[in-house]
């Protein structure tokens, strides 16, 4: 798994293309004549940026919405290549961290200050996990701000202000940890700041209600940190052991994760990235291939190109490779490359990048 988004703006720029001599085609913007591979689709001798113009849909398409147009090309090609990458199955584990029943009778007792769980990740490469949604078991009503926080910033990672209404909530928060960003490993702590005024939890008191669930590759503790009262990560000197419940209840998926590693070896992708996405214009253009002054036999033109994706074979006096050949080849490679980056040997030519 990855995250798309991330993916997509991180190595986009990583392929570009060449501004057209003609003054007419001389269209293309900064960010799509990047490229920091070195690599350009419009190398190739049917990736013209005069076929590309040409032969996308609308005809008067402005200098502005082509641009984008080429954009989102690139992040189409560059999030196809890493699926093709990673096919492979990435759910480690689920649960939500109490599963036994509860009885919802008595309140629970909690000092002012933080409290909250410090969730120690597997130092695996590229366990991530995600807090999808936690249930709500507060005796009653008010406010609180639910906080995540990692040892290597002051202000939380993410927050949710949070209003209970009810003995019993659900609320959805899609919280992704994947190491992606300035975080890295360290400790996570999920909690929130009690006061005085802070909804009260329901004891978890009943039979085995207590009992946490062992979730792979994650550590689970409570904890609090007496008299803490802002919104930021405390003195970690001054955390305590907590026995008493919180009224959180995170549920909790464990998957790998490779948006890390695949921004850090951004070049390892680059030849699969330009394949595909010289395999997307062109795919572009025999659905939409317009009578024009460049394009005058459509048809022939469409074989051409057929050739140039999938290559020829039998009695074709010319043998060529197609590019769909070359980029199952290279998604081959990459694999075999990742592999050995996952088993710790970072050599062969591999370069660590870092995207700023």
């Amino acid at each position: 798994m990855f995250q798309v988004d991330k993916i997509s703006t991180k190595l986009n720029g990583l392929v570009g293309l060449r501004d057209s001599f003609n003054p007419d085609y001389a269209i293309l913007d900064a960010d799509n004549q990047i490229s920091r591979s070195g690599y350009y689709v419009t190398d190739n001798a049917y990736v013209k940026l005069e076929y590309i113009k040409d032969s996308q849909d609308y005809k008067g398409i402005s200098d502005a919405n082509f641009n984008l147009y080429l954009k989102r090309l690139q992040n189409s090609s560059i999030v196809n290549v890493c699926h093709r990458v990673f096919s492979r199955f990435d759910y480690l584990d689920r649960n939500l961290l109490y599963t036994n029943a509860q009885n919802k009778v008595n309140q629970e007792s909690l000092i002012d200050g933080f409290v909250g769980y410090r969730i120690e990740v597997s130092r695996d490469s590229d366990i991530a996990f995600e807090i999808k949604r936690v249930l709500l078991d507060f005796d009653t009503l008010g406010d609180f701000k639910l906080m995540l926080f990692n040892t290597s910033k002051q202000a939380p990672i993410f927050e949710k202000a949070i209003t209970i209404t009810d003995k019993t909530q659900e609320v959805v928060l899609d919280w992704k940890v994947d190491n992606s960003d300035i975080t890295y490993k360290g400790d996570y702590y999920l909690g929130y700041v009690k006061t005085v005024t802070t909804p009260i939890p329901f004891k978890r008191d009943y039979m085995n209600s207590s009992i946490m669930s062992k979730i792979t590759h994650l550590r689970i503790q409570k904890v609090q940190v007496k008299g803490h009262s802002t919104e930021t990560l405390f003195n970690l000197n001054l955390e305590e052991g907590l026995s008493e419940n919180i009224g959180i209840n995170p549920d909790i998926t464990v998957y790998e994760d490779y948006t890390d590693l695949i921004i850090q070896n951004e070049m390892l992708f680059a030849r699969a990235v330009e394949l595909e996405l010289s395999i997307a214009i062109l795919r572009e253009q025999l659905n939409s291939l317009r009578t024009n002054s460049v394009q005058r036999d459509a048809e022939k033109q469409s074989l051409k190109i057929l050739a140039e994706i999938e290559g020829t074979s039998g009695d074709s006096p010319l043998k060529l490779v197609g590019l769909r050949s070359l980029l199952i080849g290279e998604i081959k490679q990459i694999s075999n490359e990742i592999d050995k980056i996952k088993r710790g040997y970072f050599n062969n030519g591999i370069r660590v990048s870092t995207i700023t």
